[in-house]
């Protein structure tokens, strides 16, 4: 049994779907459900149901899996520990994070980036979902939220800070005046309801009760758009509303939204240095911008 047979059926036991499975591997749904029969006429035995609602494993499946992963560990050790040895600032490194900070704080500094180091080649991931820097999902990871795990390493790099903005057509047509009072009858723009918990709709939900909810979106970036329509007051990103001419800001982040930014990387990692020369440029950069 090969490594990659494994990873497919890793990567399909994990996700329940072929397509899922496809796009983490950049390969075909096709490919790998040739790949899962395969393994299974080699293994002689039945290792997913197959039903409209994806593949879940078998109970020949679920033992399979669980060897299956210490493979994986041991694998992503040893590739790590071939990384940590490179010393040259050249090669791939792929960063995730959500798709606001990628836009508004880590993409503006691409270009300085690639002055200093041209033989680095970014790949900047924007996605709520937490990469698993062990799984080589990923190797640098910038959040707001500060993880437990003992075999990350984990350096602040600077503020994520969001207030409270509209249109400056919106805020003279209400008369609006920075520091606001009360967001009573105003017009507010929200997260849809599977993302209410994401940035500042938690605020929202206490301070705006009383507010008329005019649009949601599941992203900042829509609501940025929306903002900048009219269509009513948005939690947004400093760093980029603060400098928009088409917006006022209503209240600082200081009394909306201010979160630490972290930058983590797998310990294994850091002597690699394409990865330590894009942990030290992300936080620079980012404590310069945000403070």
């Amino acid at each position: 049994m090969e490594w990659d047979d494994l990873k497919h059926f890793l990567a399909v036991a994990r996700s329940g779907s072929l397509a899922d499975a496809a796009r983490s591997l950049k390969t075909s749904p096709a490919t790998v459900g040739r790949r899962i029969t395969a393994l299974e006429n080699k293994m002689g035995a039945r290792l997913f149901r197959r039903n409209q609602t994806g593949y879940s494993l078998t109970e020949n499946g679920e033992a399979i899996r669980i060897r299956a992963e210490e493979v994986e560990d041991a694998v992503l050790k040893v590739e790590r520990e071939v990384l940590g040895r490179d010393l040259r600032p050249s090669g791939k490194v792929r960063v995730t994070t959500t798709d606001e900070i990628a836009t508004h704080l880590v993409a503006p500094l691409l270009g300085e980036f690639r002055v200093q180091y041209p033989e680095i080649v970014l790949e900047l991931v924007g996605d709520t979902r937490l990469a698993n820097l062990g799984r080589r999902e990923a190797d640098i990871a910038l959040r707001t939220a500060r993880p437990v795990q003992n075999d990350l390493l984990i350096r602040h790099a600077g503020w994520w800070k969001c207030g409270l903005y509209a249109a400056e057509s919106y805020a003279q047509a209400h008369n609006l005046k920075p520091d606001l009072a009360t967001l009573s009858d105003l017009h507010i723009i929200s997260w849809t309801e599977e993302c209410s918990h994401f940035r500042g709709g938690p605020w929202l939900a206490e301070h705006a009760r009383d507010a008329v909810v005019a649009f949601e979106a599941n992203t900042m970036r829509i609501h940025y758009a929306a903002c900048k329509a009219g269509m009513g007051l948005a939690i947004l990103p400093s760093l980029s509303a603060d400098k928009d001419p088409d917006l006022i800001r209503l209240l600082p982040p200081e009394k909306v939204l201010a979160m630490e930014l972290f930058v983590l990387v797998h310990r294994d990692l850091t002597h690699t240095k394409r990865v330590r020369a894009v942990i030290e440029f992300l936080c620079d950069r980012i404590a310069k911008a945000t403070r």
